[in-house]
């Protein structure tokens, strides 16, 4: 994730959007649809520990993911990039990020994002309110001419994954702000991994 996210937190306070619908996270996960259960199990692995926090991600998919949006980031989709970041940008290949480099990154977001969205509880899921954070559920298309030839599996997995699951933004009336939760279903326990995070 790295410098990118802590771009976005800024970017989510210039964005703007319409109020969202909200869902309550009342019932059992187990009866829930898929982005109502992401959003309580969120809000159950924040105020637990960071260790509970952290099992919720893939940090493989992770990986891919932050490369694949720092090139769509380059490419337009994020306007505020400065210099240093274009020219980093720019100079990667495609090749994503270590895993365990994802997981610190993931895990030092848990105070100053996770913990201060959900806080004391009363989490809802709903769309994101920036045009950013709906942009994360939507599909990749095709990179221009003269991409590096890396990104084409990434965006393929992306795709994939996306088809499966989506974003949900997390609200939390015991906590402040909020956070775009990208998701994908899988053939684990929970039923689905988070595949990266950002504020809203």
């Amino acid at each position: 994730m790295g410098q990118r996210s802590l771009i976005l937190v800024g970017l989510s306070l210039a964005a703007c959007g319409g109020a969202p619908t909200t869902t309550t996270t009342t019932a059992p996960t187990s009866a829930m649809p898929l982005p109502q259960r992401v959003v309580a199990d969120f809000e159950a692995a924040v105020k637990s520990s960071k260790d509970a926090y952290v099992g919720l991600f893939d940090f493989v998919a992770v990986g891919e993911m932050e490369i694949l949006l720092h090139r769509y980031d380059l490419n337009g989709r994020l306007v505020n990039l400065d210099a240093t970041q274009k020219a980093q940008f720019a100079a990667e290949d495609g090749t994503p990020y270590p895993a365990e480099r994802e997981r610190r990154n993931v895990g030092n977001f848990y105070t100053f994002l996770a913990q201060r969205t959900v806080g004391t509880g009363g989490c809802t899921a709903s769309e994101p309110r920036t045009h950013y954070g709906k942009l994360l559920g939507k599909s990749y298309e095709p990179l221009p001419e003269g991409t590096p030839p890396g990104y084409e599996i990434l965006r393929t997995h992306a795709n994939e994954w996306i088809a499966k699951g989506g974003v949900v933004a997390i609200r939390c009336t015991g906590g402040k702000g909020s956070l775009a939760l990208v998701y994908t279903a899988k053939d684990n326990a929970r039923g689905y991994d988070l595949l990266t995070i950002y504020d809203d």
